[in-house]
């Protein structure tokens, strides 16, 4: 079994630290990437965008307005120069990560989920993965784009991919087509109907995003085997009150 899907499938559920911990510190970064790690999440998710000089930075929104309070776009701006690195403040105070400090920041210590905002960079993402990680099977690549993921499995199928979506009539056939292992349907679509068919076809089942009672209390009785939250720290402590904890 890959290391991905092994922590992925824990009991009673795997928890995902949606960017890191979007929900307890400023979203994508190191900061919160390390935090998740440390509350005992088993996958930590990231969101890749493309600067204008071509570097790949970890940012989900394409300008950095809302983050930031910088009303430039991602691929206005460059690494190399330090436009980023020195203009760009995170909640006011966190640097912008670029994929390579991410990749070396998890380094196996968790999964790591990498969505693709943007299909024309997966070759270029995989291209940074495979050169700052021995054996990447800690990791997965994900992104509402089923043809990012395809081009994934074109380029090595051994790499593990999933497939996002938000809408009826939701991805789960799509996902089994393009040779993803992995289905994140939005938590109204994770049906326990929708999680069996998921199942009976061997796809994962990773809900999001579950941040209040409610969401978790449906997505633990549906059998989803993932939660992905902005508040790890919580959902991990709702699964040790479930009376388990990770492998």
């Amino acid at each position: 079994m890959k290391e991905i899907i092994r922590r992925l499938t824990v009991k009673p559920f795997a928890v995902v630290g949606h960017r890191g911990a979007g929900g307890e510190l400023p979203e994508n970064t190191i900061k919160a990437f390390k935090h998740a790690i440390e509350v005992g999440a088993d996958v930590v998710e990231c969101d890749v965008r493309e600067t204008a000089d071509g570097e790949l930075v970890i940012v989900h929104y394409p300008d950095f307005k809302r983050v930031a309070g910088v009303d430039k776009r991602v691929k206005e701006l460059t690494l190399k120069e330090k436009e980023i690195k020195e203009k760009i403040r995170i909640s006011g105070v966190e640097p912008v990560p670029t994929l390579k400090e991410v990749l070396n920041t998890v380094n196996g210590k968790c999964g790591l989920f990498i969505e693709i905002k943007e299909p024309e960079t997966a070759e270029r993402v995989i291209k940074i993965v495979k050169s700052e990680v021995e054996k990447p099977n800690w990791g997965a690549f994900i992104s509402f784009y089923p043809k990012a993921l395809k081009k994934i499995k074109e380029i090595d199928k051994e790499l593990t991919t999933g497939l996002i979506y938000s809408r009826p009539p939701g991805g789960i056939v799509t996902a089994k087509e393009i040779g993803a292992e992995v289905v994140l349907p939005r938590w109204p679509l994770a049906t326990e109907k929708a999680v069996r068919f998921a199942h009976r076809l061997r796809e994962v089942v990773v809900a999001w995003l579950i941040d209040d009672e409610r969401g978790f209390e449906r997505a633990l009785r549906n059998g989803v085997d993932a939660m992905a939250t902005d508040f790890p720290s919580w959902l991990v402590k709702k699964r040790r009150e479930a009376g388990s904890s990770p492998a």
